[in-house]
């Protein structure tokens, strides 16, 4: 009985996307057709490959062991297109990019638009962990991730550098300083991201090593939430210099330390299967660009 690679994409994917809804989108089809296929596929063989009605959608053990197979095999039919030379991104491609920071997941689509016009973009913006998790998971094709956590099976490309700076409210007494202090924060209300985020693990590892404690801490979970309070005068924070936007009611000062935990490193990862494919070779060759920027 041979398979019906038709259904078989069909369930890779919804297993990809865990929803019904955005892989009609990603195909281009209609869901009621979506579903039929999935439901063809489940019925041919006797076998429960998807549970749930709502996403995210939840493989069963056979459905998980199959979207590994199908997995595989389309990054080999992708890598025997490039080989015999199908290097042109379809018109319309859609790219689901996974980023922990919003201007460097916008600086990226700039540049991937500028060399393929036709491109599509699904953007989910999170934190660096979550976002690692998206592409294990395989709901993006590529991240954007912060100092991410190595994989075997991944190939990651360094896209950018940044490095902490205070922002403070456009009020604060600033003494006449160039730079922040870093002693200063013993006497401040810092506002700090999640206990996941990679810019509070940054923070953490700078204030260890300088053994300095902020007067008070305040948990904010997002970089939106923690600006407009340091505009609002409620506290101060440390961000990375690119996430921080022009803002009149905002001063951003450069911390006055030679520390070198201060940077970071940004890598564009994929998974190492699917590099050849030509939509992930443009995404590696513009990172490779970005990087040297």
């Amino acid at each position: 009985m041979s398979i019906n690679f038709l259904h078989l994409r069909s369930f890779y994917a919804v297993a990809s996307e865990r929803s019904v809804s955005r892989a009609a989108r990603r195909l281009n089809i209609s869901q009621p057709t979506l579903s039929k296929q999935l439901k063809a596929l489940e019925e041919r063989y006797k076998v429960k490959l998807i549970e749930g009605s709502r996403p995210p959608l939840t493989l069963t053990s056979a459905g998980q062991e199959l979207f590994e197979k199908a997995r595989q095999l389309f990054a080999v039919a992708d890598e025997i297109g490039a080989l015999l030379g199908e290097d042109d991104i379809d018109s319309g491609t859609l790219l689901r990019l996974g980023a922990d920071s919003p201007p460097y997941a916008a600086e990226f689509m700039a540049a991937f638009k500028a060399a393929v016009p036709s491109a599509q973009f699904r953007v989910t913006i999170a934190n660096a962990l979550q976002t690692n998790e998206l592409l294990l998971r395989a709901q993006v094709d590529i991240g954007i991730i912060c100092e991410p956590t190595i994989q075997n099976d991944y190939t990651y490309a360094p896209i950018y550098s940044d490095r902490l700076v205070a922002i403070m409210p456009a009020s604060w007494p600033d003494e006449g300083l160039a730079a922040f202090p870093l002693e200063r924060l013993a006497r401040e209300t810092l506002l700090v991201r999640e206990s996941t985020s990679r810019t509070l693990a940054t923070v953490n590892r700078l204030l260890a090593d300088a053994e300095i404690a902020p007067g008070r801490t305040m948990e904010l979970h997002t970089r939106e939430m923690i600006r407009e309070a340091v505009a609002q005068g409620i506290g101060m924070s440390l961000m990375f210099e690119k996430e921080c936007p022009p803002d009149s009611r905002i001063r951003v000062m450069p911390l006055d330390t030679r520390s070198s935990l201060i940077e970071i490193k940004g890598y564009l990862a994929v998974r190492t299967e699917r590099k050849r494919m030509p939509l992930i070779r443009q995404a590696l060759a513009i990172a490779n660009q970005m990087s040297t920027m």
